[in-house]
């Protein structure tokens, strides 16, 4: 089986979980991290392609200007109907590729969100297992790509859409508990303040959780995995 292309875009936003269910599936990895200043690859040779999380604006281009050529890559990726996940940044990446839009949102998602799902959602054989408590850091959303169906939203954003072979998920179902408190105590306190958010609490939180958390993550990512595998 051909290996899963993971791009990567800061060095603690790894694979995390998913990671872990690709590998309990057989399925090999190769991580490239355009961000920094590794070459992208051309789209032979790969079963599955996955765009990661970052700290960068998907519509960052003048400063990141390795972003179109992620973004073209992705929509090359779901025209040859190749599996292709995104994740917070990389959702942001595969809407704007597709024909939707990337920008600022009205304020930070940063621990447990609850999603609901839509009736597509639910019917959707990875998207299903999103129900419930999940793991958000974001500030950025989306709007949805033509054509694409909406698979579930919290109160506040969009969280999960498919158009064909590409599957957008804004929250982090791929990240434990230490990374999680890595990313948030890194965060400005000024900015966390600002939209009400106690940056100890919400890792306590996502920390009595983690057992939860990573058996959703087996499940949902171990659905994509199946999908890749049964192809």
């Amino acid at each position: 089986m051909l290996p899963v292309l993971i791009l990567r875009h800061d060095a603690d936003a790894g694979p995390g979980y998913l990671g872990e269910a690709l590998a309990a599936g057989g399925l090999g990895t190769v991580v490239v991290d355009p961000a920094a200043s590794e070459p992208l690859p051309g789209l032979e040779g790969w079963s599955a392609v996955v765009s990661l999380g970052g700290a960068m604006g998907a519509y960052e281009e003048a400063a990141h200007p390795w972003l179109a050529e992620e973004k073209r890559l992705l929509a090359l990726a779901t025209a040859a109907r190749l599996p292709v996940l995104g994740i917070c940044l990389g959702c942001q990446l595969l809407a704007d590729a597709l024909g939707g839009r990337a920008y600022p949102g009205t304020g930070r998602e940063v621990g447990l969100v609850t999603l609901r799902l839509t009736e597509e959602g639910r019917a959707d054989p990875v998207a299903r297992h999103l129900e419930g408590t999940v793991v958000a850091s974001h500030a950025d959303t989306w709007d949805l790509p033509p054509g694409a169906v909406l698979l579930a939203s919290s109160d506040r954003y969009r969280h999960a859409f498919r158009l064909g072979s590409a599957l957008g998920l804004q929250p982090h179902p791929e990240v434990g508990p230490d990374a999680f408190a890595r990313w948030t105590r890194a965060k400005p306190l000024a900015e966390l303040a600002r939209d009400g958010i106690d940056p100890e609490a919400v890792i306590a939180a996502v920390a009595a959780d983690a057992g939860r958390q990573r058996e959703t993550a087996a499940r949902l990512f171990g659905a994509w995995a199946a999908q890749i595998l049964a192809r």
